[in-house]
């Protein structure tokens, strides 16, 4: 059985990646979602005070799909891992934890293949690398894709391609 959150966890603590419409303009105006290179900014800068979105609990960063989109699938694992795993925990660290960073990937749920053989999500790549995928849960959760849970309405989803799925949330990277 696949964990479920359902609730407001996932948008006052932890890492996510959330693909719903609907979800995202319940917790964040557009004027309030930010761009890759915005994170990257506080994470080179210093992180905000005061979170944008959910009541000062939450940055939703759009465009981590187009970055990945725009470079070999090898070039994305490394940055991935050397560049924006780094900027999560530091947004981790920063926040002790206490605050949630949601990634807007609006195709999210049609990119995304769960591999249960080795528990990794990948992200199915376009364009050119089409016939390409990225590990995404071993880049940015660091392989703990264990701990993901689905993001639902209902506890009743067990699996993130359902429909009534929001998108997917961890708790906690290390």
């Amino acid at each position: 059985m696949v964990a479920v959150v359902t609730g407001d966890v996932w948008y006052r603590r932890g890492i996510s990646l959330l693909w719903n419409p609907d979800s995202l303009s319940h917790i964040a105006k557009a004027n309030e979602v930010h761009s890759v290179r915005d994170l990257l900014i506080y994470y080179k800068k210093g992180w905000p005070e005061d979170l944008p979105s959910a009541s000062s609990n939450a940055i939703v960063v759009a465009g981590l799909d187009t970055v990945m989109d725009s470079m070999e699938p090898e070039e994305a694992m490394v940055w991935l891992e050397q560049t924006f795993y780094s900027a999560l925990l530091s947004f981790q660290d920063e926040y002790q934890g206490q605050a949630a960073l949601i990634l807007w990937l609006s195709d999210g749920q049609k990119r995304l293949i769960y591999n249960m053989t080795d528990g990794v999500y990948y992200w199915k790549c376009a364009g050119f690398y089409r016939d390409h995928t990225i590990p995404l849960s071993l880049c940015l959760w660091n392989g703990a894709a264990k701990d993901v849970r689905l993001i639902g309405l209902e506890q009743s989803i067990n699996s993130f391609d359902d429909k009534r799925c929001l998108g997917l949330y961890h708790p906690r990277i290390s």
